[in-house]
């Protein structure tokens, strides 16, 4: 008896506690609906996931930067040079000092070679413009200052380059802005899985947080009806019905019962937080918020058709679309490794003008005037002996390929598995319901009439506490199967690709 006070003391503790917490606590109802919008605008993992699209297109706006923007370069430049005189016979010239003042300008690439541009073609353009002045030290024979010489000339042309074999119609440049292109699509849809997952997750915990609601009713109940059987057995111990024994008995499954409602209650705290922690990123404000969901669980009949369901998921599922991606993603990389194979085989050719006179003015006429053209053209062939860096890349750009192939065999393969599981499931589960639902009837007319019998001395409390105990677990298995039904239903909106659909949602993420 001892124990048993000590037990009753604890529980009036824990529901002082409990009372006492539960004045601060706000309670606010929540739609499903408004969860979810919660959860995709609030969601940290959706904020944080959401930048990464973005990322990748800067990327891909960078890589064409790096590939394909011209750089203008433009030098200024003065050089001095004093060069001794020449020995002639043994005599010694006048030394010789050159002046130059030279300036360009032209277009070509960071590196300091040609454009490419995204056909393979390779470009620059450039002029120059040199004035040099020669003076020569010391007199002449007739003692007079050497003169001093000027000259300037003026140049502006063009060269070009183009591919026939290799880097022809793939190069690096390409290889890699095709390959950006791809990761974007791979981390959208990336995206886009995070976004589907968390609304199932968003939309099982709310379902959850049903079930633990409407277990801690069922939990109560059993604490009323095993107290009711307490209170009676007392009453019936004093006429001389009953025995201590009975009471004693009775007393143990009320202590069980509170100790059932006390977890009840404790799942209820979990599962409010699993979808505080979904639907907000500032949890501080929500910590003391009692959500209560608006919308029931109820078991509203679905028709599941198997190939209808493969076929929704192949097109809709995001892991099997970037699956697909990867593969495309990879095939990119092979078919550059297979042009490197060949050999290197460009059409070149250059054009320019020329400008050469005493006074830069009368040089710089000259270019347009086309007084002094030149040309050039050709071909330049060249390959590595053995070539076996490109063979080799090519076979391992080959193998990752035929890795991803499998990959994507898989991803599909247990997309199969899923959903098909996951269709049994839910069948099972709403057969589960009707089961359950007749089982709590059940328990409910069996605890009826033994309670009956307990009254009239044909039963004893003995078989009643066997029959609460039988009714409060047949209540809690309802509900389980309520909630497994409805849980089973999302999870195969998820692996079918249209929870998005489900809910009447698009995906925005830029």
């Amino acid at each position: 008896m001892k124990c048993v006070g000590l037990a009753w003391l604890l529980w009036c503790l824990i529901v002082c506690a409990a009372q006492a917490q539960g004045v601060t606590n706000k309670v606010q109802s929540i739609h499903l609906d408004e969860a979810i919008q919660m959860a995709l605008q609030h969601n940290l993992n959706v904020q944080i996931q959401r930048y990464s699209p973005l990322l990748d297109k800067f990327a891909l706006e960078a890589d064409y930067g790096v590939a394909y923007d011209p750089q203008f370069v433009s030098t200024v430049k003065d050089t001095f040079i004093a060069q001794p005189g020449q020995l002639i016979n043994g005599i010694q010239a006048p030394q010789v000092n050159e002046d130059d003042h030279s300036y360009a300008v032209g277009i070509g690439s960071g590196n300091g070679g040609n454009v490419l541009t995204p056909w393979g073609l390779q470009y620059s353009l450039g002029t120059t413009l040199d004035r040099t002045a020669y003076t020569r030290l010391g007199v002449d024979t007739n003692g007079l200052p050497f003169p001093v010489f000027t000259q300037s000339k003026t140049f502006a042309g063009l060269t070009l380059d183009q591919p026939l074999l290799k880097n022809s119609w793939i190069d690096s440049a390409r290889a890699n802005i095709l390959m950006a292109k791809k990761t974007i699509q791979y981390d959208e849809l990336a995206f886009r899985q995070l976004v589907m997952t968390n609304i199932s997750l968003t939309e099982q915990t709310f379902d959850e947080l049903n079930y633990a609601l409407g277990n801690v009713k069922v939990q109560e109940d059993a604490v009323g009806l095993a107290a009711q059987l307490v209170g009676e057995n007392k009453r019936k111990v004093q006429a001389g019905v009953l025995t201590a024994l009975d009471v004693a008995q009775s007393q143990s499954q009320l202590a069980s019962a509170r100790a059932a409602l006390l977890a009840a209650r404790q799942l209820v705290v979990t599962d409010e937080n699993a979808l505080k922690s979904l639907i907000t990123d500032k949890y501080r404000r929500w910590f003391d918020i009692q959500l209560i969901p608006v919308e029931k669980l109820l078991p509203v009949p679905e028709r599941f058709d198997l190939e209808e369901s493969w076929q929704t998921a192949l097109a809709k599922r995001p892991d099997i679309l970037q699956a697909r991606v990867n593969v495309e993603r990879l095939d990119v990389n092979r078919r550059f490794q297979k042009n490197q194979l060949f050999p290197q085989l460009d059409v070149t050719g250059s054009y320019g003008r020329t400008g050469l006179s005493t006074d830069l003015g009368t040089a710089y006429d000259q270019i347009p005037g086309n007084n002094f053209p030149s040309y050039s053209y050709g071909m330049i062939l060249s390959f590595p002996l053995g070539n076996r860096a490109a063979r080799n890349n090519y076979k391992a750009a080959k193998a990752y390929l035929q890795q991803a192939q499998l990959q994507y065999q898989l991803v599909e393969q247990n997309m199969l598995i899923q959903v098909q599981n996951t269709i049994e499931t839910a069948r099972s589960d709403f057969e589960q319901i009707n089961a359950t639902r007749d089982a709590r009837v059940y328990a409910e007319e069996a605890l009826n009439a033994e309670q009956r019998k307990l009254e009239v001395g044909t039963s004893t409390p003995f078989v009643v506490l066997q029959l609460q105990s039988n009714l409060t677990a047949a209540r809690s298995a309802e509900i389980r199967a309520l909630a497994d039904y409805n849980e089973a239903l999302v999870q195969l909106s998820q692996y079918e690709g249209t929870i998005l659909e489900r809910h009447h949602l698009t995906v925005k993420i830029y």
